[in-house]
């Protein structure tokens, strides 16, 4: 999965964790090569959950007025992560549940960022002007 410029929000610590999340993203597949697919799936849980709280922060002392609302799709997508990844760990690495990872956790963080965090960059960038 590739990082590009699309996906920037200008808010160099969040776009620093998201190419990070990308990072572990392809870590992540690369590992389903290796037998190492369950360990990088626990990283990558622990670093989302890091990366939201730093974000969630941000939104705080900013006193973005759609904070709760992006806290929303945060913990949705916690919900939904830790979901595959409890799949995964009772089924083990099967294909059909590494492609179901790869699709949910891919698409869903790149639509977030598209629509959600640029709208929130957009709202920070004005409030710090």
């Amino acid at each position: 999965m590739l990082w590009d410029k699309s996906l920037e929000t200008g808010i160099a610590a969040i776009d620093e964790q998201h190419k990070e999340l990308f990072r572990q993203i392809d870590n992540l597949l690369d590992a389903g090569r290796e037998n190492r697919f369950g360990e990088t799936l626990d990283f990558l849980g622990k670093y989302i959950v890091k990366h939201f709280t730093d974000e969630q922060k941000m939104h705080t002392t900013s006193k973005y007025p759609r904070a709760t609302e992006h806290k929303n799709y945060h913990d949705a997508y916690v919900t939904l992560f830790n979901g595959l990844k409890n799949k995964y760990t009772k089924e083990g690495p099967t294909l059909t549940n590494k492609m179901a990872i790869n699709k949910s956790v891919v698409g869903w963080l790149k639509d977030h960022i598209l629509v959600h965090d640029k709208e929130f960059a957009t709202y920070y960038s004005q409030s710090k002007a």
